[in-house]
């Protein structure tokens, strides 16, 4: 990468040389402008220990958070990962989302229907960002005229999130930590989705967005588990039944949002969760071992003999 001067293609000596950046960046596919991103934003964080004026210290941080802004509007953080994790962040972002003209953006609707809401405003947001550093490096007026096509029906879908308040409707998730502490689920396809959670996904909820169930190659896990959740939230409601038994432990139902990583009584759930691991650590503690056990055996053995 060209080093931070006047003549480098990217830089971050000011808010306008990191918006530039952006602006050249989009040529390229989207790992390597988180990996340049990111390595820019690790740069300047050494540039920032070895600068004393106050001018260019400012300047430097105002570069800064335009690319923690880029990396946050693209669902990924701003922290300077390595290589080995950065691998990772591919599972983190839906494919196929774009703003280039009206079908792009139609499209980009329908893979994001169905996700979790905050997602959608997230992922939404940062295509219009991005679509404005596009178009002002773009001359061909039948590009511009497509790509502002598109970025109206996203602006629209925005428009429309915040007037139904969609956040509401944002399932928040459960630790994986938390649903392992209770009892496994007997439904099989309930059962597959705490296991990815726990293993291909890491525990990471947002790898969920493009792993699929064994069945079904046409949702992915964070669309059938928001639809799941949704069912069983209805149920509730029109059976005004209870989340929690007498002593303390989740109802039926509300055990069956639990096990698709959703609460909405997530510090009840939790604090019952570490009761039940304190619990289960305390009788593993004192239970006997099997060399314990068999050394009682054999003195029985032993005493009876001697009574005989």
């Amino acid at each position: 990468m060209a080093k931070e001067n006047g003549d480098s293609q990217f830089g971050f000596k000011d808010k306008a040389k990191a918006e530039e950046t952006l602006t050249l960046l989009e040529e390229h596919d989207m790992q390597y402008r988180k990996l340049t991103v990111r390595g820019l934003l690790g740069r300047a964080k050494r540039v920032l220990t070895m600068t004393k004026a106050e001018d260019k210290i400012k300047n430097i941080k105002e570069a800064m958070e335009v690319f923690e802004n880029w990396l946050e509007e693209n669902g990924v953080g701003s922290s300077n990962k390595n290589s080995k994790t950065d691998s990772n962040d591919k599972v983190e972002t839906v494919s196929g989302l774009g703003f280039k003209d009206k079908e792009a953006a139609e499209k980009t609707l329908k893979i994001l229907d169905g996700r979790d809401p905050d997602y959608q405003k997230l992922a939404v947001k940062g295509l219009i960002g991005s679509s404005k550093r596009v178009l002002s490096g773009t001359k061909n007026e039948d590009k511009i005229k497509a790509i502002k096509e598109g970025v109206a029906i996203l602006e629209e879908f925005l428009e429309k999130f915040e007037l139904e308040n969609r956040s509401k409707l944002n399932f928040a998730y459960l630790a994986h930590n938390i649903i392992a502490a209770y009892p496994k689920p007997t439904n099989k396809l309930v059962a597959e989705f705490i296991s990815v959670y726990g293993g291909r996904a890491k525990g990471n909820y947002k790898h969920l967005r493009t792993l699929y169930p064994e069945d079904n190659d046409s949702l992915t896990w964070d669309i059938v588990r928001n639809q799941e959740v949704k069912l069983i939230k209805e149920k509730i409601a029109k059976n005004n039944s209870k989340l929690f038994n007498d002593d303390g432990s989740p109802t039926e139902d509300h055990l069956n949002l639990i096990y698709w990583a959703y609460s909405p009584q997530t510090d009840k759930v939790k604090s019952y969760a570490e009761k039940n691991k304190s619990k289960a650590e305390k009788r593993k503690s004192s239970a006997p071992s099997s060399s314990s056990s068999s050394d009682s055996e054999e003195e029985q053995k032993q005493s009876k003999k001697r009574k005989s």
